[in-house]
């Protein structure tokens, strides 16, 4: 994919200003040999992860944008199938950097922060970059994707399939590829309503819908109940209601290798 600059005055700017920040922390990932640098996004921060690779061979990155409740065990099995693979990993932590109740920054905002630390470090190729949204991150993936944006690869999973993300789908750069993933069994995200959002961007043939059998929204949340237990987590779209999760392992192994498979093929175009 060739190297564009997002939102060019805003991302030259924020840039100048990574640069100046050093890292705030380094520590090692267990059982990966990956290197964890804590970096600055503007007022919020960011834990950047890098596989083991070859110095001076700058390395594909995914940004990692979580759901509501900030970054956390539920990206971690998606996060060691791309470090296995040579993929960076920038998870942002824009909730932390607020105050609880407060509504967090634009789509498009945390997209920008993201670009252009990546952009700041020569350890990466900000020529191969793809986003992956949990929940509320893939609404705010998609939103701040639509419209001058460049094509980057999006995977989002159960991101609440409604009109708004319709709307916002048919402004998304018209070669990116997508990946859509929710469960047949996700109040929050049916299954019309997405099929509605697959058929709603430039060319539905670059979109990858999948729907998980038996899973519900946030099935990656298992840290948070107990085995077969039931859980009940902010509506990804910001409603008063909140969305049933039935969390489940062996489901979220089988996200993980779609999402894996998917960055792998999008960032080899």
């Amino acid at each position: 994919m060739p190297r564009q600059t997002f939102a060019r005055g805003t991302a030259l700017a924020l840039a100048w200003m990574l640069t100046a920040l050093p890292a705030l922390a380094q520590e090692r990932l267990p059982g990966l040999h990956a290197r964890t640098d804590l970096v600055r996004l503007g007022p919020a921060g960011a834990t950047l992860t890098l596989p083991p690779a070859a110095a001076g061979t700058p390395l594909p990155v995914l940004v990692l944008l979580p759901d509501f409740d900030g970054p956390g065990p539920r990206s971690a099995l998606y996060a060691q199938r791309l470090l296995e693979n040579g993929i960076a990993l920038l998870e942002p932590d824009f909730a932390g950097a607020v105050p609880e109740g407060t509504p967090l920054p634009p789509g498009a905002t945390r997209l920008a922060l993201a670009l252009a630390a990546i952009e700041a470090d020569p350890r990466l190729d900000a020529g191969r970059v793809a986003v992956l949204g949990l929940g509320e991150g893939g609404r705010a993936a998609l939103l701040g994707l639509a419209g001058d944006a460049p094509p980057l690869p999006l995977a989002l999973l159960y991101p609440g399939c409604d009109a708004a993300l319709a709307e916002a789908a048919a402004l998304a750069p018209p070669t990116a590829p997508v990946l859509l993933l929710h469960g047949d069994l996700d109040a929050a995200n049916d299954p019309a309503a997405c099929a509605r959002l697959a058929g709603a961007f430039p060319q539905p043939a670059l979109v990858r819908h999948r729907v998980q059998a038996g899973a519900s929204y946030a099935w990656d949340a298992y840290d948070l109940v107990r085995p077969g237990g039931l859980t009940r987590l902010p509506d990804p779209a910001g409603g008063p209601h909140r969305a049933w999760s039935r969390p489940d392992l062996t489901t979220t192994l089988i996200a993980a290798d779609r999402v894996l498979g998917f960055v792998l093929a999008a960032l080899a175009r």
